[in-house]
């Protein structure tokens, strides 16, 4: 009985306050692919090869070649938490780096159908390991918006169609995998042992959408207007224990980790000669975000003890209640420019500024963010191919931004709070590179 209980309040104890802390990832903050990243993620309106499954999966029968490439993105955090009342029981956390790859392949449908569909498909990948989730009390000073960024494996793969001259409109799918599962134990206090275990986990793959649409008035101009639709890894496990002569002990946790809001995402582009501008905005619905804390519920019934035929009481019951996020929808505005210097030599430059979704960390909790602005420069450099081995030559893309915090401070409003005020600033660098090839 004691055991069993000591148990459960270990677990409490490790999960009630926890929190996965898993926001955006480097394709919602940055772009998808360098020229999006050095174009201040304006992407919607340009991408028009394999990087426009997941930017705008309209402009894939835009293009008239099979696009196939690799790359890879770096982030390096370098951001500082000060606080009033020093480490106390609850030390920042801080995001570390991150170190990621991707692969992807577009390639239009001929035939009857002429060029005027698509195919793509592209993953995305931490070179550290898979999706990860973490569990951090609430209290803990944390920078939410960056923490375990990137830690997500994508599946998206998409079509677009060009039913007129002007139009094309395209759907994409991210695959993304949900954990489920059940246990039922039976245990002797008594005896010391477990007599009796039984463990079911289902790892369930969702699809969430992505929806475009362009609009090309002349070879020089267009106007784009894509949705992506709110995505989230859930996971619930339930377990059941039969207590011998005690009675029965549940215990479930479930939460939602890794989510990412409805996004509404407008861009325009055109071009001059060798200049290419482009200006868009992203409103991206975050009021929607589910408290951070997982629910944890844990109960021990006394059935074994009472007489046939009676009801059984709660020896114990605990059930957490999740405490809101409170965040607001966001509108982030961007622009970008890009030259062609030479056949062989593109360079890129762009600008993004996101308001923080994130209330001011007050209260109990304490999930940091503050208004981060993106600066990016990038460049495309064509490969000479003297032999002629290829028909088109190789492209190497690069581009590097640098996003700064301003920084936010804040003072919490119950002076006896173990934390005490918080000021969060800092910046990150992200580097990433591409190879790619046209057929």
């Amino acid at each position: 009985m004691k055991t069993a209980l000591r148990v459960g309040a270990c677990l409490v104890a490790w999960l009630v306050c926890g929190s996965t802390a898993a926001f955006a990832t480097t394709m919602e903050l940055y772009g998808f692919g360098p020229r999006a990243t050095a174009m201040g993620n304006t992407s919607e309106a340009i991408s028009d090869d394999y990087f426009a499954v997941y930017a705008n999966p309209a402009n894939l029968a835009l293009a008239d070649h099979i696009h196939f490439g690799f790359g890879t993105d770096m982030v390096w955090n370098r951001f500082t938490i000060d606080r009033e009342k020093g480490q106390s029981n609850y030390p920042s956390r801080l995001p570390a780096d991150n170190y990621l790859a991707h692969i992807g392949i577009s390639t239009p449908l001929g035939g009857w159908i002429k060029n005027r569909a698509a195919l793509a498909v592209a993953i995305h990948l931490p070179m550290g390991g898979p999706t990860r989730l973490d569990a951090l009390d609430y209290r803990t000073p944390q920078v939410t918006m960056y923490d375990t960024l990137g830690d997500r494996l994508a599946l998206v793969f998409g079509l677009g169609v060009r039913p007129l001259e002007w139009l094309t409109i395209g759907a994409s799918a991210q695959l993304l995998t949900t954990l489920q599962g059940s246990a039922d134990v039976d245990m002797s206090i008594l005896d010391h042992r477990v007599t009796r275990k039984q463990m079911d986990v289902e790892l369930l793959t969702k699809i969430f959408p992505i929806f475009g649409v362009t609009v090309t008035p002349n070879p020089d101009l267009r106007f784009s207007l894509v949705y992506r639709a709110k995505s989230e890894v859930r996971y619930g496990i339930p377990l059941a224990a039969q207590v011998e002569d005690v009675g029965l002990l549940h215990f479930a946790i479930a939460g939602v980790g890794l989510f990412l809001p409805d996004t509404f995402a407008f861009a325009a582009s055109y071009k001059h000669g060798s200049l290419l501008g482009t200006a868009g905005v992203a409103y991206a619905l975050w009021s929607e975000c589910p408290p951070l804390a997982p629910t944890v519920q844990l109960s021990l019934d006394d059935r074994a003890l009472v007489q046939k035929g009676g009801t059984p009481d709660q020896i114990l019951y605990l059930n957490n209640k999740p405490m809101p996020l409170g965040a607001r929808d966001i509108l982030i505005p961007r622009a970008g420019l890009e030259w062609q210097a030479s056949e062989a030599l593109v360079l890129r430059g762009g600008v993004q500024y996101r308001p923080t979704p994130l209330p001011r960390a007050d209260g109990v909790a304490t999930y940091l963010d503050a208004p981060a602005t993106t600066m990016t420069l990038g460049a495309g450099i064509r490969l000479a191919d003297p032999l002629a081995v290829v028909k088109k030559p190789l492209q190497i893309d690069v581009a590097l931004g640098w996003t700064v915090l301003s920084q936010r401070s804040v003072e919490k409003l119950d002076p006896s709070d173990p934390v005490g005020g918080t000021s969060l600033h800092g910046s990150n660098l992200h580097l990433t590179l591409a190879i790619h090839h046209d057929f």
